[in-house]
């Protein structure tokens, strides 16, 4: 009896198993910047002042479905991100409470990891599909400057760093051309409060061959609007275009 009890019981789990599946996605996207931000000083233009220009990195994400109707699916993400720049500056700043001089060289990095949890549930699945839940998306970042003192010339070099759990709303579209391995998707999070505002979404082409591989490529934005966190304002909108390997398992 106790046999033919966990005969079932491993069947059962066998049967979970196939009902279990998901998407793991690994991408490479280009993001120019525009905007400003402020630390303790005046505001800086992200492109003029600190002559930041178009980079890449890269993103990964694992969706994990499952057959519980109420449990939410899962959804984890990680993207690398950064900016640098080097130039002479055209205007004095202030950063950190410190002069920049005009006519200087001034040497900037802005890096960013960002890790991301969704939940969400599948609002439709015939075709067209479309998911709705919540995502949190924490943010590690440090912003450095490295250049002169305006009026004694003397060099200066000032950082700060940041850390930020953003709670969003999160959306995701797919719809199939009929009779073709060709679908439009789109996905994105969005949360705006007390002067805060953020956005990041990405809309494209996904063209899937055997076995659940695919390609996907289109455009990718991201908006980081931060209104006097630890001492630090941003205003500023990243955008580039994206391509992206699936597998939808």
């Amino acid at each position: 009896m106790k046999k033919i009890v966990a005969s079932i019981a491993l069947l059962g789990a066998f049967s979970m198993a196939d009902t279990i599946g998901g998407e793991l996605d690994i991408g490479y996207y280009e993001h120019t910047p525009s905007g400003t931000m402020q630390y303790q000083g005046n505001s800086i233009d992200l492109e003029n002042d600190f002559k930041w220009e178009k980079e890449s990195d890269v993103f990964a994400k694992l969706y994990i479905e499952h057959p519980l109707p109420f449990l939410p699916n899962i959804k984890l993400g990680y993207s690398s991100f950064g900016h640098s720049g080097s130039g002479e500056l055209h205007n004095s700043i202030t950063f950190a409470n410190k002069k920049y001089a005009t006519n200087t060289t001034i040497n900037t990095k802005f890096d960013l990891d960002m890790y991301d949890l969704t939940l969400y549930y599948e609002i439709l699945d015939s075709g067209v599909d479309l998911d709705l839940g919540v995502n949190v998306k924490y943010i590690d970042g440090s912003i450095s400057a490295l250049g002169k003192e305006k009026t004694t010339n003397t060099p200066l070099s000032e950082s700060t760093s940041f850390n930020v759990p953003i709670p969003m709303l999160y959306a995701k579209a797919r719809v199939p051309f009929p009779t073709t391995d060709i679908a439009l998707q789109a996905e994105g999070n969005y949360i705006s409060y007390n002067g805060n505002q953020f956005y990041d979404f990405e809309a494209g082409v996904r063209y899937t061959f055997a076995m659940g591989l695919g390609l996907e490529g289109g455009y990718k934005a991201m908006k980081l609007k931060l209104d006097d966190v630890d001492d630090l304002t941003l205003d500023s909108t990243f955008t580039g275009a994206y391509a992206k390997l699936v597998w939808d398992f």
